[in-house]
This record gives C-alpha cells, sequence and structure tokens, in this order.
C-alpha cells in the first residue's frame, strides 16, 4: 500500500508531512530529529504559491467523473465544511479541520479558533509538542524504521527501470537519489507526497495545528495527543522489506504529484472541499492503466483507508470521551472529518449533535 500514499496527501493530518531529513546535515541521525515538514496550501501572494501555480483539476475533469464524484458527496455525511461544533449535554467539541503548512490564510482560521482555545479545557490535537519531540528522539535512536540500515539498496532491490523512474521521481521533488534508494518504500512513497515548490516554505511547520497550538500554549491551556506517533510508524512500517518494496514497484506509474495536484488539494482545503479531491483522487486512482486487476486496487486501497483514516478515527473518539472538561477543541486533519466513518458521524453516534460553524 506504500505508493498510495502519493495519491492519498490530502488525507491532511500530521503524518502527511513530506519528511526530508537529507537537507539538515550528513548524518543521519541529526537529520531524523528535524524531519517534518507539513502539507498545507498557500495563496497566491505566497511565494509558494507562486511557484506551485497550476490548473484545478476540479474544474477540468470529465462531465462524467465529476457526476459521479458529485452523486457520491450527496450521500456522504458532511462531506464539506472545516469548522464544526458538537454538543452533548453540558459537553461542547469545537471541532477544525487542518492541513500542515505556514499560510497566510491560516490567520482567519486561527482567529475564529481562538475564542473557543481561550475557553477551553484542552486542546487535542493528533500530536502535542511533546510527544513530537519523543517521536523525532526515537527515529534518530533507531533510524532503521525509516531508512535500510541492513543490506541493500533500492537500487539493488529494483529492476533498473523501475529504479530509474523512482530517482527522476525523487529528483523532481528535491530529494537525492542516493538518499531516496536508502529509505524504505512506505517512507519514500510518504516524502514523495509533495512537489519542490513546496519545499522551500519559509517556517514551513508553522500549519494551522502548530498556530493554533501556540495559541492554547500562550493562553496556558494544556494541549494533548490524540495518538502516539511512534505506535503509527511502526505500524506502516509493518510489512516486510521485500513486500514494500513490491508494493513500490506496482504503484511506480502512480507516483508522485504535480503541479495541478498539489494546486488542487490546496485549493480544495481552503474551499472546505477536501472530500471532493479525495473522491476525485482515489476514482482516478482505481480507473488508472495498470497491470494490477481494478478489484486488487480497490482491496490495497481499502487497506491504506482503513490504517490512515477509519482506525484512527475510532482510535480517537475514546480519547476524546475520556479528555477530563466541558469544553474541548480538536485540531485535526480535515480529511477525518467526512463520511459514515469520519470522526463527525462517529461522535454523532456516541449521542452528539452536529452543527457547522460558519467561518
Amino acid at each position: 500500500m506504500t505508493g498510495l500514499f502519493s495519491r492519498l496527501r490530502p488525507v491532511g493530518g500530521w503524518l502527511a508531512r513530506p519528511l526530508e531529513p537529507w537537507r539538515t546535515a550528513p548524518r543521519v541521525r541529526r537529520l531524523l530529529v528535524s524531519a517534518s515538514i507539513c502539507l498545507l496550501p498557500l495563496s497566491l501572494a505566497n511565494p509558494l504559491q507562486a511557484a506551485c501555480t497550476g490548473t484545478d483539476l476540479r474544474r477540468t475533469a470529465s462531465p462524467e467523473l465529476l457526476r459521479e464524484v458529485h452523486d457520491e458527496l450527496a450521500r456522504t455525511p458532511y462531506a464539506e465544511g472545516l469548522s464544526w461544533i458538537a454538543t452533548k449535554d453540558e459537553r461542547r467539541l469545537h471541532i477544525i479541520g487542518t492541513m500542515h503548512l505556514n499560510d497566510p490564510r491560516h490567520d482567519a482560521l486561527v482567529a475564529h479558533m481562538a475564542p473557543a482555545i481561550g475557553h477551553a479545557d484542552a486542546v487535542l490535537l493528533e500530536v502535542n509538542r511533546e510527544d513530537k519531540a519523543r517521536l523525532n528522539h526515537a527515529l534518530a535512536e533507531t533510524p532503521s524504521m525509516v531508512f535500510i540500515t541492513d543490506g541493500p539498496t533500492l537500487i539493488d532491490r529494483l529492476p533498473q527501470e523501475d529504479w530509474q523512474h523512482i530517482a527522476a521521481q525523487a529528483s523532481a521533488a528535491g530529494i537525492p537519489p542516493f538518499m531516496a534508494a536508502k529509505m524504505r518504500p512506505w517512507f519514500l512513497s510518504l516524502s514523495l507526497s509533495v512537489p519542490q515548490c513546496a519545499r522551500t516554505i519559509k517556517d514551513v511547520t508553522d500549519g494551522l495545528d502548530a498556530k493554533l497550538m501556540q495559541v492554547a500554549e500562550a493562553a496556558d491551556v494544556p494541549t494533548l495527543s490524540l495518538e502516539d506517533p511512534l505506535r503509527l510508524f511502526q505500524m506502516l512500517d509493518a510489512a516486510p522489506l521485500e513486500e514494500q518494496v513490491e508494493e513500490l514497484r506496482s504503484y511506480i506509474a502512480m507516483m508522485g504529484v504535480g503541479p495541478d495536484d498539489f494546486y488542487t488539494m490546496v485549493e480544495s482545503y481552503f474551499d472546505g472541499e477536501v472530500q471532493e479531491y479525495t473522491l476525485l483522487q482515489l476514482k482516478q486512482f482505481l480507473a488508472a492503466e495498470g497491470e494490477i486487476p481494478v478489484a486488487e486496487r480497490q482491496a490495497q486501497l481499502d487497506e491504506l483507508l482503513e490504517t490512515l483514516l477509519y482506525q484512527r478515527n475510532r482510535d480517537w473518539i475514546p480519547v476524546i470521551e475520556a479528555t477530563e472538561g466541558a469544553q474541548l477543541v480538536i485540531a485535526i486533519g480535515a480529511a477525518h472529518l467526512p463520511g459514515d466513518q469520519g470522526v463527525l458521524a462517529l461522535l454523532e453516534a456516541e449521542g452528539y449533535q452536529i452543527e457547522r460553524a460558519p467561518l
């Protein structure tokens, strides 16, 4: 399922960051400590957006595909929107969908959320500052979680033609091929999910989640993690290396991200329409020409969605319920919100009343 990371970059959680440890220092242990850039769109006035221009694929897709997407959207609970209120008895949750790159358009979202944070008993994020630091330390101590530290690199594990294709994809994304060859396939696929133009943003990790965390810290409001990031990394790397390599080969033709894909993801987020873009990408993935049968692709897609979205959503609900306080703020990747397996529907099943909060 590794190659699918590049098709599912709109998941929007902290995991969707393009991890690029090759930029900060020559030693792997030092590089891993600073590895974590987040995915988020930028405004047209921003230098990133000037570099990452493109065509909105929602405007150019075939009428048949768009009709199929919109029919499914009509059946999807909470398909649009970034800001929601969930209430049950005396409890009030203000939920905001996030993505994770520095962007001036986040200022409006921060202003929107600041009053709720000021009155909150706690702010729940996918990963708070302390747990993120703990993850970085663990990766620095155990580089084998993300790098091939024993045996042949990908250069020798893949047919030459396949490796050349991946090397070209890596170069286009700003990853030196020699470093790409040392990455574990799931980590490489994730790292290829953001184009080079998005990797030069000033204060890149100062995304919406980071900004909201800063607001909470300034207000002396506790910030809590919804999950253990180390456990998630271990789960993503659970498959044997040989299996990861075969999966990587299976998706070579579908790897990478073009400017149009990235631009569309950016615009869909600020339009509050992440689910539309997600469905468009997934349907194109299933319809693309390739050697793998559609049924097998669907099975692999189901596995990835279960791992990255649905299981995590289910795991977060008891954490939310166990958190003390009548008023909580929950800041999570925008793609975790919609759908009958999304966080909003799961909270509704727990007895919460859900309403959209106008921005």
